[in-house]
């Protein structure tokens, strides 16, 4: 047989393979009705447009099967389909899901692409994530704690990048932003004086771009193929290796005093290295300097007529309380912006996303099958005129607004779970290590809007801001995927503040 003829029969043994996997994997989902073409090709090229279509198909099945779950073909799940559930009833059904039937973790692990980038390195970290429970405990009681330490790094790294002028000066807020809250981030996580270190900064600023890249260009990828090119094309061993070099010190000399003195010695600095370590099971394995660099480096991954009101919260809640935790949980107009913004310009399309363990059942009678990765239609709900009033304008005050015509009061922050609010997810994995990918690189709802209100709060009362001339809404974003990207290069005028 020639070799030819050989490669020929090998390809038609795989084409015939991949459609018997095809119909068995469609005959379970068949009840659930598709958006998009669902035959064996013309999936796969509908799978493909997603990439480039993915929030306009969301929304077109939003629009035609709310309150039951629908599917569409997509490159980013093991089997080809992703189902996506939407309205409050279904929210709700997953939010109260356990981990053993819809799984948080075994769906971060597929969108991560854990086998292809980071499974010889961070086996530990998937199979022991004790980095969630850091991030629900002592991550949120202490941010109170570093409030001061947290707030002086905003300071000092405003004062660093844009200097307090005259005159107004562009900002390109991508790459201003960025390296602001890293450092800030890190004065919580490792504390002084990596944070401020050039080269760490570095490697934690890109690394997390790299890597978010890296999980969409390998989704491209055939399956077979992901594991060869993600070693090929992948920083994170090296990056990895460097960060281990410069925590290990510190990682060392900790566990050193530890060992010494137990864990509760004086002056013992109260940050992520310490949280790691206090919280990492008795196995050496997870308490190395390169196993607390790998979760650390998890843990990293204008509107003129609202600038006065929120200046006069800030000033009246601040004068009366200083720069506290209390004093954050307090500015509710600043929460409500940031709130309304997110909804308005959510990074993802899809929220809650879920491997399913076993057949999972909805309330309303539709079972998904075991293993199929499930979401919420995210941005399509934050869009829905049902559910907010006039809901394509943006309104900073909204969420104020519909508490007071309850009777509540303004009670509901942008961090309280919500089934028609959905930038955090909701359950019990409820954005244990989302990010505001670009802007907000910290995990944690919790600490996540209380870095948002911290640097918020300090610009406005440090700086005049408006958008260049000539400009009267944000740049239009790209969306990827599921993904929102923003424009990089989009530009704000920042001036010291003028106090009349």
């Amino acid at each position: 047989m020639s070799h030819s003829l050989c490669a020929i029969s090998v390809v038609v043994a795989w084409i015939l393979y991949q459609w018997v996997l095809f119909r068995i994997t469609e005959r379970k989902i068949r009840h659930i009705p598709t958006v998009g073409p669902d035959g064996f090709i013309s999936s796969y090229i509908a799978a493909w447009m997603f990439m480039w279509r993915g929030k306009d198909i969301v929304q077109e099945g939003y629009a035609k099967y709310r309150g039951t779950p629908f599917k569409v073909p997509s490159l980013m799940t093991p089997n080809r389909w992703l189902i996506i559930a939407s309205g409050e009833t279904m929210v709700k059904d997953m939010q109260r899901a356990a981990e053993r039937e819809l799984s948080f973790h075994d769906a971060l692990f597929q969108m991560w692409q854990g086998d292809s980038l980071t499974r010889r390195l961070a086996d530990k970290t998937w199979e022991n994530p004790y980095l969630i429970g850091v991030v629900r405990g002592p991550l949120t009681r202490n941010f109170a704690a570093r409030l001061d330490d947290f707030r002086d790094e905003v300071e000092v790294s405003f004062d660093e990048t844009i200097p307090k002028t005259d005159d107004w000066a562009p900002v390109q807020v991508y790459k201003t932003m960025i390296p602001i809250v890293c450092r800030a981030t890190n004065r919580v996580f490792v504390g002084l004086p990596l944070c401020r270190d050039a080269e760490y900064c570095r490697i934690q600023e890109t690394l997390t771009v790299h890597f978010f890249t890296m999980t969409n260009v390998l989704s491209l990828v055939p399956v077979a193929l992901r594991s060869m090119v993600g070693r090929m094309l992948t920083k994170f061993p090296l990056e990895h290796a460097r960060v281990t070099k410069l925590l290990s010190p510190v990682i060392t000399e900790r566990m050193n005093m530890d060992e010494r003195y137990g864990s509760k010695w004086e002056g013992r600095p109260n940050d992520m290295i310490s949280w790691l370590l206090d919280s990492a099971p008795d196995n050496e394995g997870f308490k190395s300097a390169e196993d607390i660099s790998m979760r650390i480096i998890l843990a990293n991954m204008a509107r003129p007529e609202y600038i006065t009101p929120l200046r006069a919260e800030i000033a009246k809640v601040v004068g009366e309380l200083g720069w506290t935790k209390e004093a954050l949980d307090q500015l509710v107009k600043v929460d409500s912006v940031i709130k309304e913004s997110s909804r308005l310009a959510g990074i993802l399309a899809l929220s809650m996303q879920r491997t399913t363990k076993e057949d999972f059942r909805f309330s309303n009678g539709v079972t998904v099958p075991k293993g199929f990765r499930v979401a919420v239609a995210a941005v399509a709900t934050h869009g829905d005129s049902d559910i907010y009033e006039d809901a394509a304008a943006f309104n900073g005050f909204r969420f104020i607004e519909s508490e007071e015509q309850k009777g509540n009061g303004p009670r509901r922050s942008i961090s309280s779970l919500d089934p028609n609010f959905l930038i955090f997810g909701g359950g019990r994995s409820a954005c244990v290590l989302t990010r505001y990918y670009y802007i907000l690189r910290s995990p944690g709802r919790f600490f996540a809007v209380n870095e948002a209100k911290a640097i918020l709060a300090y610009i406005l009362v440090t700086y005049d801001i408006r958008l260049p001339d000539g400009q009267t809404a944000p740049p239009t974003p790209f969306w990827f995927g599921e993904t929102r990207s923003p424009d990089i290069k989009a530009q704000v005028l920042f001036r010291e503040r003028r106090v009349n």
